[in-house]
């Protein structure tokens, strides 16, 4: 027998059941409302159905992995606290169908599930939830579920639990992780954004290789975080970064809600529009005005950046960033460009560390797209990598063949002889060197791109990879020059989209001038000059 649907929008998965037994059998944590019924709101059922979907002719879980991310104060770890006390005592693995082709559930044998901590002495705030559901509560409510569970006297300061049906839940941290044979069956990571430092990271990498294991279990990881701080690299950033660019395996379900449209926090308004919309369900018994003036008062929130990530779920740099990344994304926009089109190319080189890229701009309009992007590739992969200058060459001479190439200027550090050698095949009039090390060439090329992005001039794709590179950008004066840089020198990510796009962009403004004016362009500058 395989699954049957009941109703539009039905999945499979043993979601609904699970949301119904928590619903029965746990209560809110501790808190104003602690000890009383719980009744899921429609997000946060649809998480639960979403983490328990099941493949419908297996019925084996599809996902390993579920990401929750959302602002401050929306109830994150309560929720993981219900998923982890169902994963404990409830029917939360498929057991077969019944006779209306629904999966039906059973209970773990022996579970150790584990909440990941990031200090020793914090047991996390999923486990004290679990804690007081099953340890202070639940005996004496439902003694038939709880009656029998040991291993506590307080729950605030509790750190294990043992059930009565065998196995048990832990408070982790990160010595006792890299120390774990692991057989676990559930693993909460709270708060991610969080895990910056090398021994959380390390933690959560050491518990989640664990989770193979125990197959029969089917193990999974709940990760809950809000908003990362760009560049700080926490497990939280890498996990949405991932997820932006495609590049999160297809077994990690991410359920990410950010504030859109403009950070304006001087128009109160719009921000309380925001918070509405970025808190859900919850919006409807939370303070929002008080947290308006929370995100304005900066004793708490000293810059526009940090209200952004906290309360509107949205990562944001500070100050010296290039360009706000809502300004970014709000020029996105999905089309194709057909062969043919007249486009002018940027190309930004490297040998074996940096980026290289290759981005196209339509002179039609000036809407932005990555031909090419080769990055060093993260993990042991990465070592001794470098860039496939043949297969870099290829796709430049391929782009050329398929739109009407117009112009191209190509930065040539490290690449001088290629640059020169396709001048010499393409045309002399269409590749052009341009050296990005002139400080004021490339400041008034990236004060053109960055004027015409925040004005709504300037389009682009949406590539997740050019996106992220813009995000990565900071200010960097020289002389008076706003030019562009990475957070910090020895920084890992990338800004080369920038730099290829602004060439870009660039050459299709030189090439506009050009024929309205009946000039030309040389290949020593790349500027623009008389017959």
């Amino acid at each position: 027998m395989a699954w049957r649907p009941l109703f539009d929008g039905h999945v499979c998965s043993l979601g609904y059941e699970v949301a119904d037994w928590i619903q029965a059998y746990c209560c809110h944590g501790p808190g104003d409302i602690q000890g009383q019924p719980i009744d899921l709101d429609d997000e946060w059922l649809n998480f639960i159905v979403e983490a328990y979907r099941l493949d419908p002719q297996t019925g084996r879980r599809v996902f390993d992995e579920a990401v929750l991310s959302r602002p401050k104060g929306r109830a994150k770890s309560e929720l993981a606290g219900f998923v982890g006390t169902a994963e404990a005592f409830a029917p939360v693995r498929f057991d077969g169908w019944d006779a209306n082709g629904q999966p039906v559930g059973r209970p773990i044998v022996s579970p150790l599930l584990k909440c990941l901590a990031t200090e020793e002495s914090q047991a996390g705030n999923t486990f004290e939830n679990i804690a007081f559901i099953a340890g202070t509560w639940g005996p004496d409510v439902h003694p038939d579920i709880y009656g029998g569970v040991s291993g506590i006297r307080q729950y605030q300061s509790a750190t294990a639990l043992y059930l009565p049906h065998g196995g048990e839940i832990r408070a982790c941290t990160a010595g006792a992780a890299s120390k774990d044979g692991g057989k676990e069956t559930w693993v909460c990571a709270d708060e991610t954004h969080l895990y910056v430092l090398r021994e959380p990271k390390s933690m959560y990498g050491t518990v989640k290789r664990n989770l193979g294991k125990r197959k029969l279990a089917e193990p999974w990881l709940m990760q809950t975080t809000t908003a990362y701080r760009p560049g700080e690299q926490s497990t939280a950033e890498e996990t949405l970064t991932a997820w932006r660019k495609g590049e999160l395996s297809k077994a990690v379900h991410v359920d990410h809600r950010e504030a859109k449209g403009r950070v304006d926090l001087d128009d109160e308004q719009h921000t309380l529009a925001q918070l509405k919309q970025v808190y859900g369900a919850a919006a409807a018994w939370m303070d929002l005005p008080r947290i308006y003036r929370e995100m304005r008062d900066p004793r708490s929130c000293p810059d526009d950046a940090t209200a952004a990530r906290y309360f509107l779920n949205r990562a944001q740099s500070t100050k010296d960033v290039w360009i706000p990344l809502d300004v970014v994304e709000r020029q996105a926009r999905a089309e194709v460009i057909e062969p043919g089109a007249e486009i002018a190319l940027g190309f930004d080189g490297s040998l074996n560390d940096d980026s290289t890229v290759l981005i196209g701009c339509r002179i039609s309009d000036g809407f932005l797209f990555p031909v090419g992007i080769w990055a060093k590739p993260a993990g042991p992969e990465g070592n001794w990598w470098e860039v496939p200058r043949s297969d870099v060459l290829a796709a430049i001479r391929e782009a050329f063949a398929r739109y009407k190439v117009t112009r191209m200027y190509a930065d040539p550090h490290e690449w001088r002889s290629d640059i020169d050698t396709l001048a010499e095949t393409l045309g002399t009039e269409r590749v052009i060197a341009w050296e990005t090390r002139r400080d004021v060439q490339m400041a008034a090329a990236l004060d053109r791109l960055l004027t015409d992005l925040k004005v709504g001039v300037a389009w682009h794709s949406g590539d997740g990879t050019f996106v992220e590179h813009f995000g990565n950008a900071y200010v960097r004066m020289k002389g008076g020059h706003r030019l562009v840089r990475k957070e910090h020198d020895k920084s890992p990510r990338k800004i080369d989209s920038v730099v290829g796009a602004a060439l870009a962009y660039e050459a299709r403004a030189d090439v506009i001038e050009a024929g309205l004016n009946r000039k030309t362009l040389t290949r020593v500058t790349g500027r623009v000059r008389g017959y």
